[in-house]
């Protein structure tokens, strides 16, 4: 099976359209459609709903995605035995948020640094905005963010998005649980101001149609989790990176009866003039982000 059919498949169902894909790929959109149809025709089946208004996977495309990522991933390792050493050495600089961190980033950097051990990698923490700005002034050269990074030379892979939600502290009930309007009455927790959590929280307050209350912006996810537990307020921030304090029975989830947008995860490099290693690692962090929000069950993953 050749694998371009394969590496087309993810990148549309990823992507969410056949366009988006072709242009990620630099490819015409009939180039891609060939190329699906080719892997349709070796699988004997459809992997998309095309009828649909929003492209689907049908049951065979979504089990192929699994399928898919180890494909790739074999193929990847593969190409790496042929390389020269120099191509896979030297010093890659991720900067990731508080979610990345609290979530996939430690499993990710201990599989890089038992399998690719000549990459070396330096770990810095900051908002998305810091870390546009660091990627932009080649302070960092990978970035694990919310939203596209813009630069010259500079390439962004949308992953998985995963879930926000509503946290409490333990206990009963509390008034006006389960409706937005209750929950915006008391004093929440969000993360630093800017990021996608708060913006979504201004946009809750629009809604409401109420002014905005008492909101605490932090930027640290254990200080957010220290917080909520100490009562100082319900926090509305991603699920996946406080899953084993809700579990202990440390935080409780909240219910609302308004949806909220999931958290974005986007993967931004330098794609220009720049080592191997950087957009090996970069490929492979997205992958692995997927690969985290795949495993996690409702309520966490926002996919």
């Amino acid at each position: 099976m050749n694998t371009r059919f394969i590496e087309a498949f993810m990148w549309v169902a990823r992507l969410g359209s056949f366009r988006a894909a072709a242009d990620h790929l630099h490819i015409t959109q009939a180039a891609m459609s060939n190329r699906i149809a080719s892997l349709e025709q070796e699988i004997g089946a459809r992997v998309f709903e095309r009828e649909a208004r929003d492209l689907r996977l049908t049951p065979v495309g979504l089990r192929l995605l699994g399928y898919g990522e180890r494909m790739l991933e074999l193929q990847r390792e593969i190409m790496v035995l042929g390389r020269s050493d120099q191509q896979l050495l030297g010093l890659v600089r991720i900067g990731a948020i508080e979610t990345v961190v609290h979530t996939w980033l430690v499993d990710f950097l201990r599989h890089l640094s038992s399998t690719y051990p000549g990459i070396e990698v330096q770990i810095t923490s900051e908002t998305t905005e810091g870390l546009h700005n660091s990627l932009r002034a080649g302070a960092i050269d990978i970035a694990l963010q919310t939203d596209t990074a813009v630069g010259e030379g500079i390439a962004s892979m949308p992953c998985l998005p995963m879930a926000m939600g509503w946290v409490g502290p333990p206990g009963e009930a509390q008034p006006g649980e389960g409706l937005l309007a209750g929950l915006l009455q008391h004093p929440t927790i969000t993360m630093s101001r800017g990021s996608q959590p708060h913006v979504a929280l201004k946009e809750l307050y629009r809604k409401a149609g109420l002014p905005v209350g008492k909101v605490h912006c932090v930027s640290s996810i254990a200080a957010i989790v220290r917080l909520v537990k100490g009562g100082f307020g319900n926090a509305l921030m991603p699920l996946a990176p406080v899953r084993e304090q809700v579990e202990r029975g440390e935080l409780r989830l909240l219910a609302c009866d308004v949806p909220l947008p999931p958290q974005r995860v986007v993967v931004s490099y330098h794609d220009h003039g720049v080592s191997e290693a950087i957009r090996f690692v970069a490929e492979l962090a997205c992958r692995e982000s997927d690969q985290f929000v795949r495993s996690l069950p409702a309520p966490y993953s926002g996919a």
